[in-house]
């Protein structure tokens, strides 16, 4: 197998198309506007709240139960399992597959996430609205059981406080304020429990290995939703809900098997700068070509969707990126970029339409326009904590027949949810992500990691953009992803510091 990917390793350099490829990058890198000026940093480490006062408390706390771990080490490395363990592991290590059930990762299910939800609510139907729970659940066992086993202590981050701190204010906002307890707690766990991932994604990405098995699986995985989602619209496959105004003449939108066009522009979002970022960082020829294959079927699947939002969300997360990676190229792509819209009759009609008459008319008669001034009117009844988180604008409200419908923006939504308060807190959690991910990737002197930093932050800005114009973060996929590249983000960044 390894001689034959020499091979084609060997065939791709030598092949005259690589060869009129590279003449063509190394002529457009002597013009100005082309010539990139990667980000260099500023080189200085920063600090991860490892002298903070809860951070010791919690430290203390851990060496004074090191003596009930060592007993229970102890306990089992004495036990008959353990000896009869070490017998099969003997008599298995020379086979293939025992050895990659061994390094199976539990985070590579949160990464294939999509996959995973289809599976179960396909072939095991009764899991279907449990599993990522129980996959929560058996994540944080996972941690804690190496913990007492093989001594791996908990990397304490910038972000910890940051998010406990919301996740117990708007607990207690829930708690006070809401007027059905039952469907508060729904709406608070729809908000809360996704944000979990990020403390098990940080924890369980811990080597370079790790790291690269995710950064493919994620890559690649998203890169095959966008193309199912092109070959969706190619076929014309039969749109699940009515995504299109009476007007237009779009046939189809892609969805794949997201359920909706929306949600799979929000995935193409906050992967696509990620894909590209792969594409620069990547030495691999073979490697190098899928991941340019995958950014482009992600382009198109964020083309079929026909979401104006996610085109928006990711020509400012790409322009982000291109900020810190290639500051004289934002000119050049952004003229491209605008030749392509106007060229493309259906991309163009699908913007203009935004700023004709009609559209203005549907919108605040029961379009968009309608529902936020609905929504604000509904907030006044109750501006500092809002009607009750869960009671309005969502999945939650939807099901418990609350609200007329999905309010397509997520912050007015939750301003109408838990008011001043909750947004508040809200906002000031997202302000501390964002903020707090610069300063990572600030820190980080690894050149490569950087690159790679910077295309995750510049897609987690485009995906919350979006949220602005849709109930983004109603999907579990898309909120799932969000915290999961923010936990990887500062993995990275604890990878890359191990080294230093």
């Amino acid at each position: 197998m390894k001689k034959i990917m020499n091979w084609i390793r060997r065939s791709i350099l030598e092949s005259l198309i690589y060869n009129f490829i590279t003449n063509i990058v190394a002529w457009a890198s002597k013009a100005y506007f082309f010539t990139p000026q990667v980000y260099s940093g500023y080189g200085s480490l920063c600090d991860v709240s490892e002298k903070s006062l809860f951070v010791r408390w919690l430290n203390t706390f851990d060496q004074k139960l090191e003596g009930f771990y060592r007993w229970i080490r102890r306990s089992i490395e004495e036990s008959f399992f353990i000896s009869l363990f070490k017998k099969v592991h003997a008599w298995l290590a020379h086979s293939i597959v025992y050895n990659w059930i061994c390094q199976f990762n539990l985070v590579y299910l949160v990464i294939l996430y999509v996959y995973v939800d289809r599976g179960v609510r396909t072939f095991l139907i009764p899991l279907s609205s449990i599993w990522d729970e129980l996959l929560l659940l058996g994540c944080v066992g996972w941690i804690i059981l190496r913990r007492i086993l093989f001594q791996k202590k908990y990397y304490f981050t910038r972000m910890d406080i940051p998010l406990i701190a919301f996740i117990l204010a708007y607990t207690s906002i829930t708690f006070i304020y809401s007027p059905d307890l039952g469907i508060g707690i729904e709406g608070l766990r729809a908000v809360v429990q996704y944000m979990l991932w990020y403390f098990v994604v940080v924890q369980m990405v811990d080597s370079e290995t790790i790291l690269e098995r995710v950064l493919m699986l994620m890559v690649f995985s998203v890169g095959l939703l966008g193309a199912h989602g092109t070959w969706q619209y190619f076929t014309g496959a039969e749109m699940l809900g009515n995504w299109v105004d009476s007007s237009e003449s779009i046939q189809t939108r892609a969805y794949s098997i997201v359920g909706g066009p929306n949600t799979l522009g929000s995935l193409m979002v906050i992967n696509i700068p990620i894909a590209f970022g792969m594409f620069i960082v990547e030495k691999d020829i073979i490697k190098k070509i899928l991941y340019i294959l995958s950014t482009l079927f992600m382009g198109l699947g964020l083309i079929f969707t026909f979401s104006r939002g996610a085109w928006l969300a990711a020509f400012i997360g790409i322009v982000i990126m291109f900020l810190f990676l290639a500051k004289r190229m934002i000119v050049s792509i952004t003229t491209l970029l605008m030749v392509a819209v106007m060229s493309i009759d259906t991309i163009w009609n699908r913007i203009y339409y935004m700023f004709t008459k009609e559209y203005i008319s549907k919108a605040s008669t029961g379009g968009r326009l309608y529902r936020w001034q609905y929504a604000l009117e509904e907030w006044q009844e109750r501006p500092l904590f809002g009607l009750g988180v869960g009671r309005f604008g969502g999945a939650v409200a939807t099901n418990h027949n609350l609200t007329p419908f999905y309010m397509d923006n997520y912050y007015l939504k939750t301003l109408t949810e838990s008011g001043i308060m909750g947004l508040t807190v809200f906002v000031l959690l997202l302000l501390s992500t964002v903020w707090n991910m610069f300063l990572y990737i600030r820190g980080t002197l690894n050149q490569r990691y950087r690159i790679i930093m910077i295309s995750i932050f510049s897609g987690a800005i485009g995906l919350l953009i979006h949220n602005g114009v849709e109930n983004i973060f109603e999907s579990p996929f898309s909120v799932v992803y969000f915290w999961t590249y923010v936990g990887l983000l500062v993995a990275i960044y604890r990878i890359e510091r191990s080294k230093v």
